[in-house]
């Protein structure tokens, strides 16, 4: 994992010395016009854009840069925001802004830029569905993510330019924020760059190929990012004969892979706990789908639908990334149990098939009918293990809370339904909790926004046996973006294999398990194809997971 940049954080414009940055990048809503106030340091700025404005009517409506002797390197990127305080208004104008004028100085050739950010105008926390708390956060993320470069292009610039190759596109960031105390800033860059060295896991396995990101590979990965955090225990599964013992379903849905060991699936453990225990409120059971590449298996996807399967995996990525965030912050309040199951889903004359009847580790029948709809399998048997051990510390007499989460692309029907949004899927015990909401809540903040969905009694139905033959159908043979409610009823399916069946409301507040299925597909990429390239990844839902289950 890179090294982030230097980052030196200011109150005041004045604090900022000119030799410490080769360019600045003002931020600020448009509809203040900074440029035509008179104090330093607008005034100077004022000044080296009158020509510009004087020939260009939209001059301070885009993203320009222009040279001004007053900041470091002559260089000053105007980057605005239109309104933050509009209907559908929320903080990732913010981002979009510091992102864009970053990337541009450093398109101009800066490596140290400063970037000022305006007061936020009073009128935007009056808007319903954003919250700016995070505001800062959010810029600083913004720049550092212009900065990033991807694992696999520092792979390859290392390898043909030596020591001369560029691993990180900034050297230093100097934030200036108006009207914010230092302690506050302080607290703001903590926050954000230990998620961001949890995002930097989840993108650098993310954009692997599928050969650079095998299972093993990515098991190696997080191993190594993890050695340097205390706090982060390390375990790995490759046994078969283990997996197909503790993890039949995952098992049996990699069976293709097993002609080639590179391919062999494998299970990473990552163990986190506070280094505070007496002020841990809750324990945090997080599962992640990690399929490094899914053809479909069997039931082998066509007509172009394979590409892009190498991120399917972005569950486990999102998952890892937090829990070494979490590590990196020594976050107090949470414990952190996370398994994630690493498989690729090959074709071959060993593959799974429709119409097998697969036992799970909770004892359960499944019917295959899809062989494509792999993801509910491989997370399964990991629900129902830390089912078990929810109910062993139980038994052992701890009161701390427990909730079992899953994090995955697992289907095109949410994307169908919500476009690049991620999707929450809760029980009745989350539901009543407001699990779901909480995640919604803290998406809004981190510029991920999630949408509740809502389990019914019909996706339990669906996927209910009508026969003595199996106790729950895995699918229907249809992709989920031609079924209704295909991203729901996956839950439901889950819910019963892994036995959490038996801790819904009904069965009292003492057997309950909150459960939240938590599907990135729309989330974990941003939608916006680069020609006939793959989209870039976000690493969702690291900042979210951080919004709600970081102490303040």
């Amino acid at each position: 994992m890179a090294t982030l940049p230097e980052i030196r954080t200011h109150s005041s414009h004045t604090q900022l010395a000119a030799t410490s940055h080769d360019a600045v990048v003002a931020v600020y809503a448009a509809s203040a016009d900074v440029l035509a106030l008179s104090q330093a340091p607008y005034a100077s700025w004022a000044a080296a854009a009158a020509p510009f404005r004087q020939i260009d009517k939209d001059f301070g409506k885009t993203i320009a840069l222009i040279p001004a002797p007053s900041v470091g390197g002559s260089r000053l990127v105007l980057s605005p925001i239109d309104s933050l305080d509009d209907d559908t208004d929320d903080v990732r104008k913010i981002f979009d802004a510091v992102k864009g004028g970053v990337a541009r100085a450093i398109e101009a050739g800066a490596r140290r830029p400063a970037i000022h950010l305006s007061p936020l105008p009073a009128a935007a926390n009056t808007v319903p569905d954003a919250d700016y708390s995070r505001w800062v956060e959010m810029a600083l993320l913004a720049a550092l993510d212009a900065s990033y470069v991807t694992l696999v292009v520092r792979e390859h610039r290392q390898a043909t330019a030596g020591s001369a190759a560029v691993t990180e596109h900034l050297h230093s960031i100097d934030l200036v924020v108006e009207g914010v105390a230092e302690a506050e800033l302080f607290s703001a860059v903590r926050r954000a760059t230990a998620i961001e060295g949890g995002r930097r896991l989840a993108l650098d396995m993310g954009y692997g190929d599928p050969e650079r990101m095998t299972p093993h590979k990515c098991a190696e990965t997080i191993r190594k990012t993890v050695a340097d955090i205390p706090q982060v225990e390390f375990e790995l599964i490759t046994d078969l004969d283990v997996i197909k013992r503790e993890y039949p379903l995952l098992y049996h849905s990699a069976r293709a892979s097993l002609s080639e060991k590179r391919t062999w699936p494998c299970v990473v453990k990552l163990e986190y706990r506070s280094p505070e225990p007496a002020k841990v409120k809750e324990h945090l059971y997080l599962v992640g789908k990690g399929v490094t590449y899914d053809t479909g298996g069997i039931s082998l996807k066509i007509g172009g639908s394979m590409r892009g399967m190498s991120r399917d995996k972005l569950g486990a990525c999102g998952v890892a990334g937090f829990a070494v965030a979490t590590g990196l912050l020594r976050e107090p309040t949470v414990d952190l149990s996370c398994v994630l199951a690493f498989e690729r889903n090959s074709i071959g004359p060993n593959s799974l098939l429709p119409d097998e009847v697969v036992c799970s580790r909770a004892g359960v029948r499944v019917l295959i009918n899809d062989t494509d709809a792999e993801g509910r399998l491989v997370m399964t048997d990991p629900v129902a293990e830390c089912r078990e051990r929810i109910l062993a510390e139980r038994a052992a007499g701890s009161s701390v809370p427990a909730a079992i989460y899953t994090v995955a692309t697992l289907t095109g029907h949410v994307i169908r339904a919500y476009g690049w949004y991620g999707a929450t899927v809760a029980n009745g015990p989350a539901r009543r909790g407001k699990y779901d909401r909480r995640l919604a809540a803290a998406g809004l903040a981190y510029g991920d926004p999630f949408e509740n969905s809502i389990m019914r009694r019909e996706d339990h139905a669906f996927v209910r046996a009508r026969t003595d033959r199996e106790d729950v159908y895995q699918s229907n043979s249809q992709p989920s973006s031609l079924t209704d409610r295909g991203h729901q009823y996956p839950a439901a399916f889950i819910i019963k294999a892994a036995g959490l069946d038996k801790h819904s409301l009904a069965a009292g507040a003492d057997a309950a398990i909150p459960f939240v299925h938590v599907d990135i597909a729309g989330s974990a990429e941003d939608g916006n194809e680069p020609g006939l390239g793959l989209c870039a990844i976000t690493g969702s839902p690291v900042a979210t997971f951080a919004g709600a289950f970081w102490s303040a």
